[in-house]
């Protein structure tokens, strides 16, 4: 499973190098059957178990399954092909260290969504772990979404969420 961000980036790596708009979203769906080949293990997110929710530009935006940390190697909210992908090394790392930065030359955030664009990155933003013991983790997250393909940006803001660390 350590494999997946792998494909995942190399496959995404593949969207910037379309021209066309069509072409990006065949590749998009082509991520979105990779993703779901490759990634079994995905949890159903629950009030009391994992979740991750944020506003996108200000719209509600809720993972319905998670793929756990240790499975993954990333904190992987997913809902209906779209996906929010934060940093996760291991267990020890991600308790020692309270807050991440994202953006340039930061920790790496990958955001796929049902739009022009499709895939986005972090420009900047963070990470803050709000509680956790050997079980759990939450945390909050912020981050401005940039691709280097287009312009626009977009404000990430409210994220929360809560994986086990099991």
């Amino acid at each position: 499973m350590k494999q997946l961000p792998l494909i995942l980036a190399f496959i995404l790596t593949l969207i910037t190098a379309c021209n066309g708009q069509n072409d990006a979203k065949k590749l998009s769906k082509g991520i979105q059957n990779v993703r779901k080949e490759n990634s079994p293990g995905s949890v159903a997110t629950s009030a009391n178990g994992y979740y991750m929710k944020c506003k996108i530009d200000g719209k509600d935006w809720e993972a319905t399954g998670i793929m756990p940390p240790n499975l993954a190697g990333r904190i992987m909210g997913e809902n209906n092909g779209e996906f929010i992908s934060l940093p996760y090394y291991d267990k020890r790392n991600f308790l020692a260290l309270k807050k991440r930065k994202f953006g340039d030359g930061h920790n790496n955030v990958d955001m796929n969504l049902h739009d022009d664009v499709l895939y986005w990155g972090a420009k900047s933003g963070e990470m803050i772990i709000t509680k956790a013991d050997d079980k759990w983790a939450e945390g909050t997250f912020s981050f401005i979404a940039n691709n280097s393909k287009s312009a626009k940006t977009m404000a990430i803001t409210n994220g929360v969420f809560r994986v086990s660390l099991e």
